[in-house]
């Protein structure tokens, strides 16, 4: 599915109000915006599954999502995600498998940054890898919820960001 122009505009906007994009100028922007695909998911379809690598950084237009994780005491609910928001970003940026499965509860239209292109982005700008460590890092101190036993250090996302990407510390 193709971007309209109020996919553009509506792209522009969120992306330049996220913590590790803001400092971008207008040009990168438009320049990520147009490496982005939408795509529509129907409700029930598991978009991220929990042990597998993630096929990409995924921005929701619209529908909602939920956030599961097993683990030794069962299934828990991490999360509700919904028009804004977005998800799949660690797998992508270190090369880790993802640590809960993310399933449509509604129709869902989501636009999807391809790996490749996020890590174009971040070799070109590599304050971005810094940026994202510390958004992931408080994401996930949020969604932790026993699951690890700390939150994920930026330091140490950062880390493996550089290390996956091939970027110097």
């Amino acid at each position: 599915m193709g971007l309209s122009s109020s996919d553009v505009k509506w792209l522009f906007d969120k992306l330049s109000k996220f913590d590790f994009l803001s400092y971008h100028s207008e040009d990168e922007l438009a320049r990520l915006v147009l490496s982005i695909k939408k795509s529509a998911v129907p409700a029930g379809t598991v978009i991220l599954r929990q042990g597998q690598k993630g096929p990409a950084l995924y921005l929701i237009l619209h529908g909602t999502v939920t956030v599961w994780a097993e683990h030794p005491q069962g299934r828990k609910h991490l999360a509700e995600l919904s028009e804004g928001e977005y998800f799949g970003e660690v797998s992508i940026l270190t090369g880790e498998i993802c640590n809960a499965s993310v399933v449509a509860e509604s129709e869902v239209e989501l636009f999807a940054l391809l790996p490749d292109e996020l890590r174009k982005e971040v070799k070109a700008n590599p304050v971005l890898a810094e940026k994202m460590a510390d958004a992931i890092a408080k994401r996930s101190g949020v969604r932790a919820l026993g699951l690890e036993p700390s939150p994920v250090s930026s330091t140490h996302l950062l880390d493996n960001i550089r290390s996956f990407l091939g970027l110097a510390a």
